[in-house]
């Protein structure tokens, strides 16, 4: 059939296919054990979690049950696959959607730290600010630049007059300061 788009012939199926109809009930019965495992399998590489190849299956089989008349579907597993397709496009592009709101909906625990998180995290605040006070201003220096304004120790060197290797030193330095009085 070209382009294999499915199209619905209005002749009666004995006229089709020159034997007599078979009852709906038949038809989709036969069609559910022929193309219920090609249609699983189809779906769950599609989607990769066999729940939401279960439901999107269970979907489309409910959508040909809808008919009127399945049985004259021209091609009933290719409307079958199409109708499963589509309903896995629709259910790609809500998930995605309802990803994107979740990812910007804020979680109001998330905002607002408990009162211990509160007083855990001044508490190292304070530790942090005490113990860069007491490294020497060349070294505290260095260590600022290289860490709160991503310099490269050329730089650093460049700004403090000295050489790169003793800006290496002050940093090696902060860095043991800081992991002796944080106990890191």
């Amino acid at each position: 059939m070209p382009g294999d788009r499915q199209v619905y012939d209005p002749r009666p199926q004995q006229e089709r296919h020159g034997h007599v109809a078979r009852t709906d009930a038949n038809f989709l019965i036969d069609l559910f054990r022929e193309q219920s495992i090609p249609l699983m399998k189809y779906l769950t590489a599609r989607f990769r979690d066999p729940d939401d190849a279960a439901e999107v299956a269970q979907e489309a089989w409910l959508r040909i049950h809808r008919l009127e008349d399945p049985s004259r579907l021209t091609n009933p597993k290719a409307f079958l696959f199409q109708t499963a397709s589509n309903l896995a496009i629709d259910r790609a592009r809500r998930n995605g959607v309802e990803r994107r709101i979740h990812r910007d909906v804020v979680d109001p625990e998330e905002v607002a730290p408990s009162v211990e998180r509160a007083v855990a995290a001044s508490e190292s605040l304070r530790l942090i600010e005490q113990a860069l006070a007491e490294l020497p201003s060349n070294c505290r220096q260095a260590f600022l630049m290289h860490r709160g304004r991503d310099m490269s120790y050329p730089e650093i060197a460049e700004a403090l007059g000295v050489s790169t290797s003793m800006v290496e030193k002050y940093i090696i330095r902060a860095l043991k300061h800081f992991r002796d009085k944080l106990s890191i």
